[in-house]
């Protein structure tokens, strides 16, 4: 039977989903009519457009029961079993509601084989998944559960729940099936455990990994939802369930007052294409290409996170030293292949004469490791950038004198005089206002007639970054009082990505034909390590964010990034040459390292990531 929807599309009430190799599809009731299902059709290969003309009238026929009403059908998950298409669905409410199983038949037929034994709570099964010839199923709106069988309605359910609420943790309440998959690793579980706050409700999705060969044991399970938003509370807000297309899992929502939404979220152990991406950087095995030497005064304790610049073919590198008094310094280095270090200059080409620029003398103050850990430094000019722009070369840096004391200084000295190693650097200025702060950086050209610098993430817009335009270098950090940036040291944690926190931006942007690549230092759930992501910006509107990074591109795994001070890689320099991405940071506090990726394969993997965000969606049915 086929009908036409001629409702309006705020009267579906969607129910769960289709799978039929790449299509999706989407029952939906409509409210004026509980006895009527319809399926609608994805449109322009779109998971969030559906189209309204393609409804067809769903047809659950149940042979022995002849009461059995399509408006007691709620909770719809399909599921592949062998050769064969099937929905689970949950039929009625509360203690006495079961949870059926029908078989695909024809078209829009479904044919109900009968209860799962035991069980009352919407679930699903997991698809081309089976442990010791034994189907395996999830289910719950409190606890989750495993149950297994050997046929489609003798289902065993185990003793003890799989997953339970974690008290301190996001997911200390109720927790809802949303959807299971079968990946390389076991078996990912989705689950809602979103709480109410008074009127808001915080939207919030975790995640568990079982092991393949036993359903009921838990190798994984994420410390923080892998997605959250918080929303307005609805009576009727609840989640529909997800959807897996590739590696990619799908979450949909509905309130009569908010209509259907869904968000895109990268899944957990699959294949990501980001993944070549971040594969495709490779350390070099020179590191570290630049090491303390205790015959370098200035030098001797530390060599640490190098800015780079690329002029005519040859890569120049400032980096930031420390000898024993603890002060940092910049040095100085060149490189031809970007790898072999051809010479480092034997002074200091430029360090902060304190007395200058109202800072506390060095000579008042004593080196105190354990008070001062900033890279084992207590004052001076630390994680240098550096930038080309016409014909003069600008270094910034963090004017570093106790952390009450932290601004961005700038200095600039002409193309030709850094060339020829005559460090005759203009008068240090700064570009951020007293107490803050640390790690702006400047864009290597003017972007529609005007200069730039990257702050920082959009404190409220997780697809949009912060970048503030001036009309002369003279200008730049006399901020426009209109012009917002928020302090990264005051931004709450969320989870973006990868992340849950973006310290700084790393290198000045390098510019791409695809857009500005910005490489960045976040914190993920080992919040004491450093890793390095990636942002590709538009190259007309730099605020505007195309693809992220959705694992990091660095971690510290190697001994020279864990050797000092354990689990940093801190980069502040990249550059293009020949086709080649050259990253250069530090390693442990204490080593320059560099490692290299082809440019266009891994703008290439970039783009091809997860969504830049996972952000809530209108679902549109039309």
């Amino acid at each position: 039977m086929k009908k036409t929807v001629t409702h309006t599309v705020d009267s579906l009430e969607p129910l769960g989903f289709w799978e039929d190799g790449k299509k999706l599809s989407m029952f939906c009731r409509v409210r004026s009519d509980p006895h009527a299902i319809f399926l609608l059709s994805n449109a322009k290969q779109s998971l969030v457009h559906f189209s309204a003309n393609s409804a067809k009238r769903v047809i659950i026929a149940h042979a022995v029961t002849p009461k059995f009403s399509l408006a007691h059908v709620n909770n719809i998950v399909s599921a592949r079993v062998g050769a064969k298409e099937v929905i689970v669905f949950t039929y009625g409410s509360g203690p006495t509601a079961k949870l059926m199983i029908a078989e695909h038949k024809r078209g829009h037929e479904w044919w109900v084989r009968g209860a799962a034994t035991g069980i009352h709570e919407r679930g699903g099964i997991v698809s081309d998944g089976s442990i010791r010839n034994e189907r395996v199923m999830y289910f719950g709106e409190s606890l989750i559960w495993t149950a297994s069988a050997k046929n489609a309605l003798d289902w065993t359910k185990r003793k003890d729940p799989v997953l339970k609420p974690r008290p301190g943790f996001f997911d200390h309440g109720d927790m809802k099936f949303l959807g299971a998959e079968h990946c390389e690793k076991g078996t990912i579980i989705l689950y809602d455990a979103s709480v109410r706050d008074g009127d808001q409700v915080k939207l919030q999705v975790g995640a568990a990994l079982i092991s393949p060969s036993d359903p009921q044991k838990v190798i994984w399970r994420a410390d923080h939802p892998i997605f959250e938003k918080t929303v307005p509370y609805h009576a009727d807000l609840r989640s529909v369930g997800a959807v897996f297309a590739d590696d990619t899992a799908l979450i949909y929502w509905y309130s009569e007052h908010g209509g259907i939404q869904s968000c895109s979220l990268f899944t957990p152990f699959s294949k990501s294409p980001v993944r070549k991406a971040s594969r495709l950087v490779k350390r070099s095995a020179k590191n570290p290409i630049i090491a303390p030497q205790k015959g370098r005064w200035w030098g001797s304790e530390a060599t640490l996170n190098p800015a780079a610049v690329n002029i005519g073919g040859v890569i120049h590198l400032l980096f930031r030293a420390m000898g024993p008094d603890g002060v940092s310094r910049i040095g100085y280095a060149r490189t031809t292949d970007g790898i072999h270090i051809d010479e480092i200059h034997p002074e200091p080409v430029f360090a902060l004469e304190y007395s200058a620029y109202g800072l506390r003398p060095v000579t008042e103050r004593k080196f105190d490791p354990v008070r001062y850990p900033s890279g084992g430094s207590w004052g001076g000019c630390e994680d240098p950038r550096v930038t080309k722009i016409g014909d003069r070369v600008y270094l910034t840096f963090n004017a570093f004198d106790n952390w009450d004391n932290i601004r961005i200084g700038m200095v600039s000295i002409s193309v030709d005089d850094f060339l020829a190693k005559r460090w005759n650097w203009a008068p240090m200025r700064f570009l951020s206002p007293v107490g803050r702060h640390k790690n702006w950086v400047l864009f290597p050209e003017k972007i529609n007639g005007r200069y730039a610098m990257f702050h920082n993430l959009h404190s409220k817009e997780t697809d949009r970054v912060m970048v503030e335009y001036f009309d002369s270098m003279e200008l730049a950090g006399i901020t426009d009082p209109n012009f917002h940036s928020p302090d990264p040291l005051k931004m709450p944690n969320r989870p973006i990505a990868w992340h849950i926190r973006m310290k700084a931006p790393g290198p000045s942007p390098v510019k791409t034909d695809e857009g500005w690549l910005l490489l960045y230092q976040a914190h993920d759930a080992e919040m004491g390590k450093y890793k390095v992501g990636a942002l590709l910006l538009d190259l007309d509107d730099p605020t505007r964010v195309i693809a992220r990074s959705s694992v990091p591109i660095l971690e510290p795994t190697e001994w020279y990034e864990n050797e000092w001070k354990p689990g940093i890689v801190y980069s502040c320099g990249a550059v293009e040459k020949d086709g080649t991405l050259f990253i250069y940071y530090g390693g442990g506090d204490k080593h320059v390292c560099v490692a290299t990726a082809p440019m266009k394969e891994f703008l290439d993997a970039l783009k091809r990531d997860r969504p830049i965000v996972p952000i809530i969606s209108k679902v549109v049915i039309a």
